[in-house]
């Protein structure tokens, strides 16, 4: 959720690791349900097999983050993933 919140865009292969799920785009439907205004968008990107595939990014705009980060819930548990993490991650 870091990530969203720092303005990255994430495609479903990577939503894998940070939200430790198998179902990522149920978890954003939750996410989205509990209320989090998170948007997507579909690219194209080349495989490593040198297929062109169609995936989904998902992000939060940069208007929402500001938003967001007006709680102070939010700005701290982006300081403990810091602490934590030693990343945005």
């Amino acid at each position: 959720m870091s990530k969203l919140l720092h303005g990255e865009r994430v495609a479903n292969k990577e939503l894998f690791h940070d939200f430790d799920t198998c179902a990522s785009g149920a978890r954003i439907c939750e996410l989205r349900s509990d209320g989090w205004k998170i948007d997507d968008k579909f690219v194209h990107q080349r495989t490593t097999e040198n297929k062109h595939v169609r995936i989904k990014k998902y992000y939060i705009t940069r208007a929402n983050i500001m938003e967001y980060l007006l709680d102070e819930d939010i700005r701290n548990f982006l300081a403990l993933a810091e602490r934590k993490y030693g990343t945005s991650d």
